[in-house]
């Protein structure tokens, strides 16, 4: 009987793909890491929450969001304000990374659940559906709506200690739109949908192929390997591979065994991220003006001020998202990287929990970027307030940023491999 493999993304290891009781995990029988999650093979519950999430998504970017009023005056701000006002104020970059992270990336995602599963679930033919879902992989990491809202909480708190605030629309919106776009998301088993997407003639790799592999190198003959697609899982032999022009067989994707100059390019990432978190911490983020006096904050002193204020709750998340996690970060991918460099043999379970650990809190440190947008778009009644962005949040963001990139450049499949290659040269010794 022949069986369908998938191949652990961190470790590489082969396992055959069963069937698992929806809501299940299955992990890595070697370093953990989960492997897929089994859902109903149904579309119609993940197209639903993309629908609202669309809806949602429109609601959020047409409303106001907060609503400022001081001294008489009123102002109110929307999705796109932030974006408009770091470009005002000469920050194209903070521009840009605000317009990715809070627009962009959440419609280009919602956008292409909508274009696959629609007609998937009532049957009409549309071009492109294999690319569009392809994207997914690529915009998933720079969706980041749900640290918006913590951004969003942490301006509200800052600004009703001296004036009034409304919640508008679409601040309800976006509290929906987070747990929506997130059941979009964990109702679906990516499997099922390149499964209805593969070619009719796509021949997966069994165990059976690779027992002959194994065995034609046994005898001598020459063997050319297996790949796996890092978008799709798909597990191809090269002899496949190289059938399709070195292509995933099923999406499309190029296929490499390894990511070429993976660790110097995440050593590098890493360095510069940590350079810049100097500036990051010793340059004002933003600058309150308040009846004609100005006030400089950095990170640090944000923290101190929600600390002195009593906001003791909003202080741990902040000095949690803003100072102790990209400094965990950058230690921990530092001791990484420096274990896999040198190929050190202990511990490969448990340092590639903590490269995965890495890439899921990573995002969070966006918090104080999104709140400064807050309130610059906010804050503007000339002498009466106004709130500028400062160079200090500019070298945060990047900080952000550069982490992000440097862990998704690393290959964590590299840490077993050097692992490996050291024990075999310790054995051979």
């Amino acid at each position: 009987m022949s069986h369908r493999l998938v191949a652990c993304e961190h470790c590489d290891y082969l396992h055959v793909e069963d069937d698992i009781p929806p809501g299940f995990v299955a992990r890595c029988a070697r370093c953990g890491a989960p492997l897929y999650q089994a859902q109903k093979g149904t579309v119609e519950r993940p197209l639903a929450f993309a629908i609202t999430a669309l809806v949602l998504f429109l609601i959020a970017n047409a409303f106001p969001i907060l609503t400022f009023a001081m001294e008489g005056r009123t102002e109110s701000n929307t999705l796109i304000s932030g974006v408009v006002t770091f470009w005002q104020e000469g920050f194209p970059f903070l521009a840009f990374m605000v317009a990715v992270t809070s627009i962009v990336a959440p419609f280009l995602l919602i956008g292409a659940y909508i274009y696959v599963l629609a007609p998937l679930r009532f049957g009409f033919a549309v071009p492109g559906l294999r690319p569009v879902w392809r994207i997914l992989s690529a915009v998933r990491p720079w969706s980041m709506l749900d640290v918006f809202l913590i951004g969003l909480l942490v301006a509200l708190t800052k600004l009703t200690d001296f004036a009034d605030v409304l919640a508008g629309p679409a601040f309800y919106a976006v509290c929906a739109l987070i747990p929506s776009t997130l059941l979009m998301s964990t109702t679906l088993d990516p499997r099922t949908i390149w499964r209805r997407l593969e070619p009719e003639n796509l021949h997966h790799t069994t165990v059976e192929e690779l027992e002959k592999l194994r065995r034609a190198k046994a005898d001598g003959g020459k063997v050319t390997g297996w790949m796996t697609c890092e978008t799709c899982a798909f597990v191809a032999t090269d002899r496949a591979a190289a059938e399709h022009g070195g292509k995933c067989p099923r999406c499309g994707t190029h296929m490499h065994h390894r990511k070429a100059g993976s660790l110097s390019r995440a050593f590098a990432l890493l360095v510069a991220a940590m350079v810049l978190y100097i500036p990051a911490n010793i340059f004002p983020i933003m600058t309150i003006t308040y009846l004609g006096r100005a006030e400089s904050d950095t990170i640090v002193s944000g923290v101190a001020a929600l600390m002195q204020s009593g906001e003791w709750p909003i202080a741990i998340v902040v000095f949690t998202a803003s100072i102790a996690v990209p400094i965990i970060k950058i230690v921990l991918l530092g001791w990484v990287y420096t274990a896999t460099w040198f190929g050190k043999i202990g511990s490969l379970r448990q340092r590639t929990s903590i490269y995965r650990i890495t890439e899921l809190i990573g995002r969070w440190s966006m918090v104080d970027v999104f709140m400064v947008s807050i309130l610059a778009a906010l804050v503007k009644l000339g002498n009466i307030a106004t709130v500028a962005p400062g160079f200090g949040a500019v070298a945060f963001c990047a900080v952000v940023i550069l982490t992000m990139l440097s862990a998704m450049a690393f290959d964590p499949r590299l840490i077993w491999d050097r692992a490996g290659m050291q024990k075999e040269q310790g054995m051979s010794s």
